[in-house]
Formats: C-alpha cells, structure tokens, sequence
C-alpha cells in the first residue's frame, strides 16, 4: 500500500475537513482543508510514515521538525505554520500552513524566460526571508523554484523547510553522506554530501535566478549523476549568451552567487538581495568589487582580464539567443566556456605576469632621450687656408640577435585515437594525431594509454597556450599564460583524465 494510501478517500484528517488535493511530493500529500475551531482555509500536509522502528522515527522526527523550525521563523516571506500534530485513525501526520493562492516560481517560469528586472525583484526579497532563517540558525537546503510562491499582490514567500537543518547540531535531520535536496538546484558542497552553512541557500537561489532569465538550468543534464558532476565540477554558460541584453552588473552578481568555493561566494544572502537590489536601482553592486571577478568567454585571452578588467571588451553574444525547449530534455550550446572567479592559482598567475611584464620592459634596451653630458671645450685651433674635411659618418651596430624560447610538450592521454592542437596567441602552432595502444584489459573495458612529445620555438616573451584535444564526438580545452626567455626551454606537461576526461595543464 502507497504511504499516503490511508489517507485517500478521508473526509477529515484530525480535525481538518478535506476539501481537495492541491499537489504531491517527496514528503506527502497536500490538501485544500478547513479548520473548523478557527473556520478558516489552510493548507495541510500529509505524509503517512511507513515501516517500523528506527526509520519509521527518524521520518516522522523529520516531518515534525519541519513545523518546529519553520513555525519559528516570523517573517514576512516565509509560509506561516498553525498547527502540527498526528491524525489518530490513521496515524499520519500532518502539519496545517497558511494557504498561499499564487504561483509558483516554477509556474512562472514555464512560459519562459522572465525580465531580468522581474527576477531581481523576486530574487531579492527570498534572499532577506533566507537571511532571517539563516540568523536563527536554520538553512533551507532545498531552494528551487516549486518551493517559492509569488502571491497576487506581489508578495513572494519561502515554503517547505521540511529538509532544514538547525546549525546548532542539537538537531540533525540527515546522516553524514545522505543528499539531501534537488540535485539541479543544490550547492556543490551539498552535493558532495559536505557540511553546509547559509551560503548552499545563496547558491541554489542564484540557480533558481540564473533559470528564469536564461530559461534554461544552469547545470542541466539526462541524469542525476550527470546533473550532480556539472553542479561539482564544471561552470554554466553565460547567462548574456542567452540574454544579450543583460546587464554586465547583474552578471557579475551571478558569478559571485554561484562559486564552486562558498568562501568565494556572497558570505550572507543579505549581501546577495543589497547587490540584486543595487543592479535594479542601476547602481553598482557594492559587494563585488570592480577587479575581483573576470568573465573569460570563448576566444578571450585571460592576459585581458589580468591586465585591464576595466576596459575589456564584454563577451559577443550570438545574433540570437538559443531559444528554450520544450520538454525536459533539452541541452545546452557547446564547446562550454568558462565563467568564473579567478581562483588563487589565477592571481598568483597574474602576480607573475605582471612581474614578467616589469622585467620585459626593465630587460628591453631603450634608447636615451636625454642629451649627453657637456664636455669640456678643447681650446679652438688657428684657421687654416685648408678646408678641413668632414669624419665620416659611423653605421649604428646592428641588434645582437636574440635566440628564441622553446616550448616542450608532454602530454598523456587514455584515448584510442584523437587530435591535439596548440594554439600560441590564438595562432595554430601544431595539429598531431593521437593515438593509444591497448595496455590491459578491466573487466569489458579496453584501456588505452599514449603519450606524445614535441618541442616548438616561440618569441620571447609572454604568451598564451592553449591545448585543444577532439576524439569522438567531445573536445576538451584549456590554456594557460608563460614567460619565454630567450634561449630558454619550458615545459608544459598536459593530461587527460580517464574518467572525466578533465584536460589539465602544468608548467614544470
């Protein structure tokens, strides 16, 4: 029998008169009932426990701290709670919430992408209603558009604290590596089955923003697994690829909202709603600062964003942004391009650049402009009746020629065949064909390894290098920036993996 089984058909569930079933999910049951003691309309949520023993306590322990936590927190955006209790001919439980008659943020959305200055408006307030729960130590941890309800006049309330977790560890509501949450919406953190604070919510809510301006999830895949690595491990697109219109400023608050690293992130969602509330009223977001946040979109040198974030050019966007789907299925464009913060390896990269750059110029033979230093005038001689001729002229000596750096390549790959090309400065340097032999066999699989070796000759000086490696129908990109001095030799050693097939770069 379904857990909600003993419900159906019932005309009372305590002493709440059923009137219609709104919805279900995860937890239960949601019906339209009435309150005769307070003769008034509210929402009551039901779910049936099944099983006996622990499991049967833990669930129900679970549900009931859903209405303990969320009846604590007056707010005005948050779902009030009226009662709780236990319906004795069935013994279900149910929790009886103020009735919300609006839409959802998932409803909202269905029709496809809102304006930007809509969504500011609805994301702003859920992030002050997060902030009030974040001070009394409680986070969502299940923030996604069916969970936000926007009221006809305008009001948005927060609902379903049914996942929560009180911060004080008096009350725990999951077990260590239990997920937790909507996989398309959660934090990496969570995601990896981590411990969470009040920066997870920022980021989900980021999620649910990023969903309503682009109409497409930022971490979109088929599967629960593909959706779970995507949110750990890779970056979304550009919501401006999407929106061409879109202010930079309002960009720029995503990128923050959605850092892999929560120490990067909007330390407080009340920091998030100032800076929504700052790009809406047209001005600068007063918590991302002007140098702090780099967006490298496809065919951008990083060296861009180092040197002059201030007068980079922004990201091209497409004629026309890529419409949404229809169904659940749909993709996203590739190749994907980075959108991030620099992380500590992308300072400490601009730091040496920078000192690259001093000692280029200081090394860079410059001619004196200054005029040379008087001599002494030697006494002037006799005119003579010969006229004296002229010296001749002195050629200036040429330039000492400077040798070239020379660039070395060690890469290791698991592919059976593919290509790799290089690209120095954007300039297509080398394309080599790439191809493994079978070392051993696991299980099925055939594994294959090889590797490959060459050496380039480049300008001295600063450069870009990117590596681009095809096999199949995927690519994999990365690039990094290098100091060549004259005569010298430096060695990139690439590798891609053989799970995830991450392409990765090191100077050695």
């Amino acid at each position: 029998m379904r857990p909600e089984a003993m419900t159906e058909g019932a005309s009372t569930i305590g002493r709440y008169e059923i009137l219609r079933e709104i919805g279900r999910g995860a937890m239960g049951v949601v019906y339209e009932a009435r309150d005769p003691a307070l003769d008034r309309t509210v929402a009551l949520k039901v779910i049936q426990p099944s099983g006996e023993g622990e499991a049967a306590r833990a669930l129900e322990e679970r549900f009931l701290a859903e209405a303990r936590i969320a009846a604590a927190l007056q707010h005005p955006g948050i779902v009030v709670i009226h009662d709780v209790g236990r319906d004795p001919a069935s013994g279900a439980l149910f929790i009886a919430l103020e009735l919300l008659r609006g839409r959802t943020l998932a409803e909202l959305g269905a029709g496809g992408p809102l304006d930007w200055r809509t969504v500011l408006q609805l994301v702003a307030p859920v992030a002050r209603a997060l902030q009030h729960a974040h001070g009394h130590g409680v986070v969502h941890r299940d923030i996604k558009p069916a969970n936000v309800v926007v009221l006809p006049s305008g009001e948005v309330k927060v609902m379903d604290f049914g996942i929560a977790r009180l911060e004080t560890g008096r009350q725990r509501l999951t077990t260590t590596g239990q997920f937790i949450g909507t996989p398309l919406y959660t934090a990496p953190e969570q995601a990896k089955t981590e411990e969470v604070d009040g920066r997870a919510d920022v980021f989900s809510l980021a999620s649910v923003a990023y969903t309503l301006l682009t109409g497409q999830a930022a971490f979109f895949a088929p599967t629960i697994p593909g959706i779970v690595h995507r949110v750990v491990y890779e970056e979304p697109v550009p919501p401006s690829r999407y929106v061409p219109d879109l202010p930079p400023d309002l960009e720029r608050v995503l990128v923050r909202a959605l850092e892999k690293d929560p120490s990067l992130r909007y330390p407080t969602a009340q920091a998030f709603a100032e800076d929504a509330e700052d790009v809406l009223a047209g001005h600068s977001p007063r918590h991302v600062g002007g140098d702090e946040l780099v967006v490298v979109g496809e065919g951008d040198s990083p060296l861009a964003g180092l040197l002059d974030p201030l007068t980079r050019p922004p990201v091209p966007a497409p004629a026309a942004p890529t419409p949404p789907a229809a169904d659940a299925t749909r993709s996203f464009p590739a190749p994907r391009v980075p959108w991030r913060r620099p992380r500590l390896s992308r300072i400490l990269a601009g730091v040496a650049v920078g000192l690259g750059l001093i000692g280029l110029l200081l090394w860079i033979p410059w001619p004196h402009t200054a005029p040379p230093p008087a001599r002494p005038q030697a006494p002037r001689a006799k005119p003579s009746a010969r006229t004296a001729r002229p010296a001749p002229a002195q050629a200036p000596r040429p330039a000492p020629a400077r040798e070239p750096g020379r660039l070395r390549i060690d890469f290791d790959h698991p592919l059976r065949t593919g290509t790799l090309r290089v690209f120095v400065d954007d300039q297509l340097a080398l394309e080599e064909r790439l191809t493994g032999q079978q070392r051993k066999k696991a299980l099925v699989f055939k594994m294959h390894e090889g590797t490959f070796r060459d050496e380039l000759e480049v300008r001295p000086g600063l450069h870009e290098v990117r590596l681009e490696v095809r096999w199949d129908d995927d690519v994999r990109t990365e690039r990094v920036v290098g100091s060549f001095p004259s005569g010298a030799t430096r060695r990139l050693e690439a590798s891609l993996g053989r799970i995830r097939r991450d392409l990765s770069l090191e100077w050695k």
